[in-house]
């Protein structure tokens, strides 16, 4: 059975992807449930703090639809793809020229804070792109249910 899930949750589930926690969402009862992400660099994080998350998810796995962060390929072609919207052609090259070089990702952020105003629009175009991210892999898995059930119904 396709689900909804509603705009404030998947902002909460974005914002939860972008700070590096792996989110569950419950299909029966619309409950999210995070805990950080060894892989997304919270190596060694105090799991007992987390433990009751940690348990629901792992005893009811199959009731939860896992939500994955960006990968930092991912990542790295939305700074691409802010960048080549910035308007300002010098601006512009400065970005490009920041994330073409050894550690980009720092080099970005480090440059935003000469330009507030394109930092809040980063933040903006950044939020938008998580959500749309996190909508695009809702799709897929009730892309995925539909595709069941019609193999179910041919058998």
């Amino acid at each position: 059975m396709p689900f909804n899930i509603p705009p404030e949750t998947l902002k909460e589930i974005a914002e939860q992807l972008d700070m590096g926690m792996k989110c569950f969402y419950h299909i029966q009862t619309s409950e999210l449930e995070y805990f950080p992400d060894e892989l997304k660099g919270h190596a060694g994080f105090d799991e007992e703090v987390w433990e009751e998350s940690i348990s629901k998810v792992e005893e009811n796995f199959h009731e939860y639809i896992q939500f994955e962060g960006m990968e930092s390929h991912e990542s790295f072609r939305l700074m691409e793809d802010f960048v080549a919207e910035i308007a300002d052609k010098k601006i512009r090259q400065r970005f490009e020229d920041a994330i073409g070089y050894r550690r980009p990702f720092q080099n970005f952020k480090q440059l935003l804070l000469s330009y507030p105003d394109l930092r809040e629009q980063w933040f903006a175009y950044k939020d938008q792109r998580f959500i749309d991210f996190v909508k695009e892999q809702a799709d897929a898995y009730n892309h995925s249910l539909k595709d069941q059930k019609n193999d179910e119904e041919d058998e």
